[in-house]
């Protein structure tokens, strides 16, 4: 009687494949929760408040696949160095649009990029400003890390972080997250007109599998949100910015 299920639990092994063939049917890319934190790459936690150090860029369409390459993104494959451009970006929507098609596919832990949407958040927070976006690496790949350590940021006195728990108010460089411990959890980057850069598990118009996609906006988020409303909400940076990897904040 000790291997006795209870039906939630039935019911969630009988019909979990059958939400993953939905979910990759409709071009939902909901990540799995990633594995504990491996520290790949040390990297300074926020310090003190700042502001963006450039505007965010007005990029068409058309221009968003090359932008990358334009402020010096050049090797977005599966081996591509953390370090690029030779500065940190300045801006989170301007890293987000750069970091457009970038891989998440040999990061370890996310499953060939299956499981990297917390990994590609981190990726486009470090290039934008130049340090970890939760604990003391560059990589994170737990959305429910990246909740928990925004939410604790944003709740000191003179947080660098703002928690919108109203997540369609969200503008553009907020990260947005929905986390659900060792369940299904997803976090992106919103920019300009509602939409949402995030990691795309499953490839989204004939795309690559495990690199980063414009995949969703602000009202298709509710697909992701209702898994766990109570742990979705939007995540303001109020931060510094650093003008060289290696540099101090700016004041």
């Amino acid at each position: 009687m000790k291997h006795l299920k209870t039906f939630e639990q039935i019911n969630e092994q009988l019909f979990k494949g059958e939400v993953s063939l939905f979910n990759k049917l409709m071009g939902i890319s909901v990540e799995e929760e990633g594995t504990e934190e491996p520290n790949l790459y040390p990297a300074e936690s926020p310090a003190g408040l700042g502001s963006p150090r450039v505007p965010i860029e007005k990029i068409n369409t058309s221009e968003m696949d090359q932008y990358g390459s334009k402020v010096g993104i050049t090797d977005k494959g599966d081996n591509g160095k953390l370090e690029q451009p030779s500065a940190p970006i300045g801006n989170i929507v301007n890293s987000a649009y750069a970091n457009l098609n970038v891989s998440t596919r040999k990061i370890p832990g996310t499953g060939g990029g299956n499981l990297g949407c917390a990994a590609a958040v981190s990726i486009i927070f470090y290039r934008a400003t130049g340090y970890g976006i939760a604990g003391n690496g560059a990589i994170t790949l737990g959305t429910s890390s990246i909740y928990s350590n925004l939410t604790k940021e944003s709740e000191k006195p003179n947080p660098i972080w703002k928690k919108i728990t109203n997540w369609k108010e969200a503008q553009p460089g907020d990260i947005i997250v929905t986390a659900r411990g060792t369940k299904a959890g997803h976090t992106g980057v919103v920019v300009d007109g509602g939409n949402i850069i995030s990691n795309s598990s499953g490839g989204f118009k004939g795309d690559k599998r495990g690199q980063v996609e414009l995949n969703y906006n602000l009202n298709s988020w509710d697909s992701v949100a209702a898994r766990n409303p109570s742990k979705t909400a939007a995540f303001r940076y109020l931060g510094s910015y650093k003008n060289s990897w290696g540099s101090a904040p700016l004041a």
